[in-house]
């Protein structure tokens, strides 16, 4: 019969040197992949906080073409209630 007490402890001390080996390969190699992340999200956030004041701005044109739509929309109003009040008249003589 084969003892497999031998083995397991080839297989432990295997596992355990090649985790350990892993860990000493691919720790500076996370870091530096942690690094690159964040200076691309530090690029995205300030290219957004740049693009921030063409969409304030994008912002402050669409509301004058609203605020023009709603004058103009109030003096259509105004002029029609002007014309139903002179039919108005014109059919009451």
């Amino acid at each position: 019969m084969i003892d497999i007490l031998p083995f397991a402890g080839m297989i432990f001390s295997l596992l355990l040197v090649l985790i350990i080996g892993g860990f000493i390969l691919l720790f500076p190699l996370s870091r530096r992949l942690g690094q690159l992340l964040e200076l691309r999200m530090e690029e995205r956030r300030q290219s957004l906080a740049s693009g921030e004041g063409a969409v304030n701005e994008e912002l402050q044109l669409a509301l004058a073409a609203i605020e023009a739509l709603r004058e103009e929309v109030a003096s259509l109003s105004a002029r029609q209630q002007f014309m139903e009040r002179l039919l108005e008249s014109g059919e009451s003589e």
